[in-house]
């Protein structure tokens, strides 16, 4: 009998060594391993381990976004939104002190407890897998260790296993380790391995749905593939009882093949997980061994296109050595190598140079700030380690002159004695680091108002200043940079450059190019002008009441100086600006200006919702320097607004603004407000913030929920009972500020789940918003309760679908309701007391309030003309207009015809595709 494996497994003590053992980390990127497993090749001479990256000394190191890969392993957890990617680390010795160093080499994989109090029991872990053929025999191994200040469990373990698959994935066999916890030891390494045969016949509920292990039937000494194999597995997997908290780690993993074919590989690929890869060096990985494939059965794609054909081969030691030379300088690439005929793969991502405007002059790391009382070197080595004359590693900063920060951090990988916290970043490397084989660091942590100072002999030069941040925090960040001359006895710098605005970022080892902007936080670039020895000061804070935020908690890794263009049109006084929403005009204006040249006709261009209305800009000013208006805005709208500005000199700047014009005065009801003891509600009159705190709900009749394992009292700290809830880090109405209340938002609202909302709405035809974040696609259904209210039967009618694809649970924004296809708006219309359901949400939804927009009717005519129809109505000068149309009322969903700005007289959109077929139509603004 054949049994899919649902991705787990379990484990089995061997005796440890204590002895560290040294190892050699190669340098040169032929000889850097990132393998996939493809078809098979010779019989090996002797046994060979063959995992790749087995010990994870193969950069990058510490943790990269969904989806992680570490150069052939590949991780795994329970899916979302139960599951959590980013419980895992590659980190060096002595991981935040604890004592703990590896096994071998320089770097560890750790691993923590997947999902906390938010899960059922579940798996996670990291596993490779490569070709086999029945008949070969393997060993497996690896070393396990647990901090005794972060042990796992208590009822939590670890073990390895080594699965056999057919060639359709197929479990046709498992073998695991035992048991690996706390019990066992703490602090010390020991090597498990994979001896225990599994009755797959036999799974063993480990009390999570994605994953069984299986029941032991005996112990071998050697592993041997079973008959129809096609593929082994080596997996390391880490159970984790919904609660426990701790952390485990590996070193050495060990799959070792004894006899059979081996796998053919790709690896050393170059340029891997990189930026600034320089497009000169070209594209390169190896193939092993040669004799193996043909070269017309290797490809390379390249951003989606197959790029093979300009591939060169050569043979050097038994491998094909393959050589792409096409690449672009200031590019992006996503790169993916396979074998025709084999499931494997290999892939990377980089970028060449510097991918922005201009090539850096300079660029100096964020961990190399001063010491000693202002020390400084101008271009410092990339070392390891400490006691180098030229080199930043180890030194330490005075409190008040290179630094400034009263809190010792937890992290000092980088700087021991330096109360400043540095720790790898796990941001891509770059060509220099790699070289190095040096990590890359950043500054971990970097809190509100501490500061470094950074010593420069800078060259004569106008810069830009781009620096490269990570914000995990889910809200906007950021950091202030000053300049002064070093005294070395006043570090108080005075002379402000500009912000550093960082936005949320995936997470903190997700880093983006940030570039300094002007103060006056209109998002133009800083001119910045250097010139012999002078201090760069970086203080980890913004502004009070900057629109951004009182930044702090972005790490820096890196920054540059570029050339900046200082000829380029500069904008400013832009509103609305989009920084947050309910921005309610009729006008849209900014100020242009340019230095050395001036603004010739049409150079000043404005597209509003896709339609150019450049000829209803006001213009005033100088030939230099120009204010803009456009004062046909359309109010209680979400709006896009892009700017292209071109000055006589052909340079031009281009800006998309997106924001809105809705009015705090709309009608909005909280997410979490919903109805209490079997559909009560609190009238409008009496309704202020927070009010719905003491009222309890009745499950199935008010609302309806589906308790996920571990829920606790925490998860209520609005409503005591019903959906869980969490205080939004959303943009805080007027209502709220002026009442100091707290603002709450929805979570952990799953497939199933809905809430009533009955109220004494305003009377009226709406369009109706949710005002919601969350991770990926997601979709809320809107209906209304038309029977059955109070009671267990209550009768829906579906009204419409909350439809959007939401970047992560910090970041909120207007989800219009439109019919079930996403296409058109749909009106709602409210005569009395009525009570809305928001129900059956998919993906991971984060909702915080809904709004009603009042619409007016559009009186919109139709006239036949042979076969086309003519549809006529009356316009606003400005304001968006768009004609839907469908065959049928009962089913199906609107189809856009057409779209066009109003000039404030009536306006007549053709279809010439109805032919003699009936159609319905609408037509709504925006």
């Amino acid at each position: 009998m054949k049994n899919k494996i649902n991705d787990l497994a379990t484990g089995i003590r061997v005796l440890r060594n204590p002895n560290k053992r040294a190892k050699l980390t190669t340098l040169h990127h032929l000889l850097l391993a990132s393998t996939s497993a493809l078809v098979l090749a010779a019989l090996p001479a002797q046994a060979v381990n063959i995992l790749v990256n087995p010990s994870f000394e193969t950069p990058p190191y510490g943790h990269l976004s969904y989806p992680p890969a570490y150069n052939g392993w590949t991780y795994f957890s329970p899916p979302e939104p139960l599951g959590y990617f980013g419980d895992y680390w590659v980190v060096t010795g002595n991981d935040g002190g604890n004592g703990i160093y590896p096994h071998s080499g320089n770097y560890i994989w750790k691993e923590w407890y997947a999902l906390s109090s938010r899960a059922t029991n579940n798996v996670g872990g990291i596993y490779q897998t490569f070709n086999s053929a029945p008949g070969n025999t393997y060993q497996a191994s690896g070393w396990f260790n647990i901090y005794s200040g972060d042990a796992a469990g208590p009822n939590g373990y670890i073990w390895l296993q080594v699965e056999f698959l057919d060639s359709s994935s197929n479990l046709l066999a498992l073998y695991k380790s035992a048991n690996f916890s706390s019990s066992v030891g703490e602090n010390t390494w020991f090597q498990y391995q994979a001896t225990n045969a599994c009755d797959i016949t036999s799974p063993v509920s480990l009390g999570n749905p994605w994953f069984n292990t299986y029941a032991i039937t005996g112990a071998v000494s050697v592993i041997t593939a079973p008959a129809s194999t096609a593929l082994v597995r080596y997996r390391y997997c880490y159970y984790a009882v919904a609660g426990d908290t701790g952390s485990s780690f590996l070193d050495d993993a060990d799959l070792e093949q004894l006899s059979g074919p081996i796998p053919l590989v790709i690896s050393n690929l170059y340029p891997q997980n990189m930026i600034f890869a320089p497009p000169s060096s070209g594209f390169t990985f190896n193939v092993t061994p040669s004799g193996a494939v043909n070269t017309n059965a290797i490809h390379l794609v390249l951003n989606g296109t197959d790029v093979s054909s300009s591939l060169t081969f050569s043979n050097f030691n038994g491998s094909w050595y393959a050589t792409y030379n096409g690449l672009q300088s200031n590019s992006t690439y996503n790169a993916s190598i396979y074998v025709t005929g084999s499931p494997a793969t290999d892939n990377t991502h980089f970028e060449t140079t510097w991918y922005g405007a201009s090539a850096p002059t300079y660029v100096w790391e964020a961990e190399d700030w001063d010491f000693s009382n202002g020390m400084y070197i101008d271009f410092p080595a990339l070392c390891n380690s400490c006691c180098e004359s030229n080199c930043y590693f180890g030194v330490y900063g005075y409190q008040n002159v290179d630094e400034n920060n009263a809190t010792i951090g937890p992290y000092h990988f980088y700087r021991a004695s330096d109360n400043e916290g540095t720790a790898p970043s796990g941001d891509y490397t770059r060509p220099n680091l790699y070289s190095a084989a040096r990590t890359d660091y950043c500054i971990n942590p970097f809190n509100y108002q501490e500061w470094v100072n950074y010593t420069r002999d800078w060259p004569n030069s106008t810069n830009w200043i781009i620096g490269r941040f990570a914000n995990g925090t889910g809200s906007p960040g950021g950091a202030t940079l000053y300049a002064f001359t070093p005294s070395y006895t006043n570090a108080t710098a005075t002379n402000l450059l500009g912000y550093f605005v960082v936005p949320p970022t995936a997470s903190y080892s997700t880093f983006e190019y940030v570039y300094l902007q002007d103060t006056n936080f209109d998002g133009q670039n800083a001119n910045v002008v250097l010139n012999g020895k002078e201090t760069l000061q970086v203080v980890a804070q913004l502004p009070s009441g900057s629109p951004d935020g009182n930044g702090g908690n972005a790490l820096p890794t890196f920054y540059m100086l570029v050339p900046a263009q200082v000829d380029l049109p500069f904008l400013r006084n832009l509103y609305p600006d989009g920084k947050h929403p309910f921005e309610p005009t009729n006008a849209l204006s900014f100020t242009v200006t340019t230095a050395g040249a001036t603004f010739p006709a049409n150079g000043i261009q404005v597209i509003l919702d896709g339609n150019d209305v450049s000829s209803n800009l006001v213009i005033t000013g100088s030939a230099s320097s120009n204010n803009v208006a456009y004062p046909f805005l359309q109010p209680n709208a979400v709006h896009t607004a892009i700017i292209n500005v071109t000055n006589s000199l052909g340079h031009g700047i281009s800006l998309t603004n997106q924001f809105d014009t809705f009015s705090q005065t709309n009608y909005m009801f909280e997410a979490e407000d919903y109805d209490f003891n079997s559909g009560q509600y609190i009238p409008s009159a009496s309704y202020t913030p927070d009010s719905y705190a003491s009222e309890v709900s009745v499950t199935n009749v008010d609302f309806h929920h589906t308790f996920i394992l571990g829920e606790t009292n925490t998860f209520y700290p609005y409503r005591i009972n019903g959906i869980p809830q969490q205080t939004s880090t959303d943009y805080l109405r007027a209502e709220y500020i002026s009442s100091f209340s707290l603002d709450y938002i929805l979570i952990d609202y799953g497939p199933g789940d809905w809430a009533n909302y009955t109220r004494d709405y305003p009377l009226g035809t709406f369009n109706v918003y949710a005002r919601a974040s969350g991770l990926g696609s997601t979709t809320m259904d809107l209906g209304q309760v038309v029977s059955g209210g109070g009671t267990t039967n209550q009768v829906v009618k579906p009204l419409g679908q909350f439809i959007s694809t939401l970047p992560n649970i910090a970041t909120f924004a207007w989800v219009p309701l439109t019919d079930s296809g996403g296409g058109a708006p749909v009106t709602v219309k409210i005569s009395g007391v009525t009570t809305f359901q928001v129900m059956t949400p998919t993906g991971d939804c984060y909702p915080n309030y809904y709004m009603l927009v009042p619409t007016s009717p559009i009186n919109l005519s139709a006239s036949r003309s042979g076969n086309n129809i003519n549809l006529t109505f009356p316009t606003q000068t400005g304001w968006g207009y768009r004609v839907f149309y469908r065959t049928n009322l009962a089913t199906g969903s609107w189809t856009l015809l057409n779209s066009t700005t109003g000039n404030g007289s009536a306006q007549t959109v053709t279809d010439s595709s109805a032919g003699g077929s009936q159609r319905f139509y609408k037509v709504m603004s925006p």
